[in-house]
């Protein structure tokens, strides 16, 4: 798995879809920034897909910025997903309005 982590990224953002439903979690910030989110990425590979800029079937993550403001997507598979969400960086989901 080789993949680039912009140097300005400090947090991800998990989604899934559900039919037709985009289900969001909340925003993980991480203190060292880039560094972090590389490597909280590497250990979602181990688990499943990690695939920056590829092609989005129903799991997948936003790498942000410190405004957060989405630098790049991440496509995911439901382990690496699981994995992240679960594990890496225990998140909850987002609740609608």
């Amino acid at each position: 798995m080789t993949h680039v982590i912009p140097d300005q990224a400090v947090g991800l953002k998990l989604f899934r879809i559900v039919g037709e439903d985009l289900r969001a979690c909340e925003a993980v910030r991480f203190v060292d920034g880039a560094a972090s989110v590389d490597t909280v990425l590497r250990r979602a590979g181990i688990s499943g897909r990690v695939d920056i800029g590829g092609d989005i079937k129903n799991h997948f993550a936003d790498i942000l910025d410190d405004a957060g403001t989405i630098i790049e997507t991440v496509a995911l598979d439901a382990k690496s997903y699981g994995a992240l969400k679960n594990h890496w960086m225990r998140c909850k989901l987002e609740r609608n309005p």
